[in-house]
């Protein structure tokens, strides 16, 4: 069982991001169809859904098992295509209408210098006009209400495979790492344990901010879940931050 198919314990239903990114779209006018790039597109879940609403759609994944499962899903859509990469591999100019970086992808970068290196590579890849969003965790809710992340069992392809986690938490160097651990047995009675490690950036949404501003970025709007229509102040789980490139960077 390779990665992309232990990413499935991971997915949910993409429809609520979708309706997101439109009405996204659509309140900061930018005219459809748009040209979009999905940054850490993972095994490229939104891809179809995303092409489905007449949009271009460029996914960008690093971890080579997903990257791999994305491009053979784009092989299939229309509108649709894969290349490996992550943000410091964002080199278009005035390409995009919408860059969106779902569950996460950000705040894998580590450190500051990488952070405003994407956003800056980011802000030159959008149309003027167009939208950078960033979802990630908010680390400081996650913080003050922690809760040891409980344990899964869930079926993937006939299989039942087992999930847990655990976190390592460093305060000095600001990381939050996540380590899942998946166990099953197989038709033939082996048992396989497989360990993945993802180490993220806690992220301060004042820093993103602050980012987005020096990279030429304005309206920025933040929002609490993918159900919101409005902006608001952050509160919850979840850091949900969008600005457009009203100029040229």
């Amino acid at each position: 069982m390779n990665q992309a198919q232990l990413y499935s314990l991971y997915e949910s239903d993409p429809a609520p991001v979708i309706a997101f990114l439109r009405y996204l779209a659509l309140s900061c006018g930018l005219v459809e169809p748009l040209r979009v790039l999905d940054v850490g597109c993972g095994p490229g879940r939104l891809l179809a859904p995303l092409a489905g609403l007449g949009w271009t759609v460029t996914g960008i994944e690093p971890d080579p098992d997903y990257a791999e499962a994305a491009a053979h899903a784009a092989a299939r859509i229309e509108r649709a295509q894969v290349r490996r990469g992550g943000f410091a591999d964002i080199g278009e100019s005035s390409a995009y209408d919408l860059i969106a970086a779902v569950n996460g992808p950000y705040s894998y970068l580590t450190t500051f210098e990488a952070r405003r290196d994407a956003v800056g590579r980011a802000a030159r890849a959008l149309r003027p006009g167009g939208v950078l969003f960033l979802h990630f965790s908010n680390f400081w809710w996650i913080l003050r209400n922690y809760r040891e992340p409980p344990g899964r069992t869930l079926d993937i392809d006939g299989v039942a495979v087992t999930r847990t986690a655990r976190h390592e938490i460093d305060f000095h160097a600001g990381r939050f790492t996540h380590i899942d651990t998946f166990r099953w047995t197989d038709a033939g009675g082996a048992n396989h344990e497989v360990e993945k490690m993802h180490e993220m950036g806690m992220v301060a949404p004042p820093e993103t901010e602050r980012l987005m501003r020096e990279a030429g970025l304005e309206d920025i709007r933040t929002f609490n879940a993918y159900e919101d229509r409005e902006p608001s102040r952050l509160s919850g789980k979840s850091v949900l931050i969008a600005a457009r490139r009203l100029e040229a960077c």
